[in-house]
């Protein structure tokens, strides 16, 4: 962080994963040494949606529920062991087992060691932030809620001095998460993906869009390659990238390809900048949004 500013200036590592071991030791091994390599010189090193397993949604297998784990649990235990150790805050992907539900989840872990607990939209602490939007879709070949219940919305996660916000893969499809994020105080966007298929050539342009229309930091992991599970093969586009609150692609990981980190620094002062140049925030007729709220609700699935 910066000496004599009271917005910090954060060294962030993303890591584009590939294919993760089904047995739950062996992948959190290889997270864990992912971690470790990514971890020197940075504060915040952030992993893909569901890094602790396969990406299993494009299969309906029931045996797959038991990789669902407690928050805290066994693998927030030994992040917090690692992120004490290197001093350097992580955020990762897992599957949730919270006992009436199971969610795609993530977590943040501080230096520290702490299990960062953040505030909901019901002004609730909760330990992790579920993914709101559960696609079930034949142009994506996934059905995530056969094994998924939805959260209820955005959270907001205080830690290294920055109040971060978080979305999973979908949940990006929708810029009222964005907004109610940004409403809440986000200043960087963690978006942990795990995307295939035919939004490979917007997924930046997306990613750039929502970060100048929140004007937030975007920090967008994605796996990468092909990853084989029950049979069925799936290749990951990667892209992994890191956008300014303005709007600029900082950063990209290639295309198809696991195993890169990407850098940057990520100076959480130019969001009070960004917003103070060009204000959104202030030119925003909330009054839309009621009309939505309504029209919404009238809308057939």
């Amino acid at each position: 962080m910066s000496a004599g500013s009271t917005a910090p200036v954060l060294e962030v590592a993303v890591v584009q994963a590939g294919q993760t071991p089904a047995d739950g030791d062996a992948a959190l091994d290889e997270l864990l040494a992912l971690f470790e390599q990514a971890a020197e010189g940075a504060d915040l090193v952030v992993f893909p949606e569901l890094s602790t397993t396969p990406y299993f949604c494009g299969v309906v297998n029931d045996s797959r529920k038991a990789w669902a784990q407690p928050v805290p649990g066994p693998a927030t235990a030994r992040f917090a062991e690692a992120a004490k150790r290197l001093r350097t805050a992580v955020v990762f992907g897992l599957y949730e087992d919270a006992g009436d539900a199971q969610y795609n989840s993530a977590v943040l872990i501080d230096a520290d060691g702490t299990l960062v607990h953040g505030t909901d939209v019901h002004g609730d602490s909760v330990p992790s932030y579920r993914k709101t939007s559960i696609p079930t879709n034949e142009l994506s070949a996934v059905d995530e809620k056969h094994y998924f219940a939805a959260g209820s919305g955005p959270v907001v996660f205080d830690a290294l001095g920055t109040r971060f916000g978080m979305l999973i893969c979908y949940d990006r499809s929708f810029p009222e998460y964005w907004l109610a994020s940004r409403a809440a105080g986000a200043e960087v966007m963690l978006v942990l993906v795990s995307s295939m298929g035919f939004r490979e050539t917007l997924f930046t342009q997306e990613l750039q869009v929502r970060a100048l229309e929140t004007q937030t930091w975007v920090i967008a992991p994605n796996r990468a390659g092909e990853e084989t599970v029950d049979g069925k093969t799936v290749s990951y586009f990667g892209r992994s990238s890191i956008v300014t609150p303005r709007g600029e692609l900082v950063v990209s990981a290639p295309p198809h390809e696991a195993g890169h980190v990407i850098r940057a620094t990520v100076d959480v002062g130019e969001v009070a900048a960004a917003r103070h140049d060009f204000p959104l925030g202030r030119d925003r007729q909330p009054g839309v949004f009621q009309y939505l709220a309504g029209a919404y609700a009238a809308v057939p699935a």
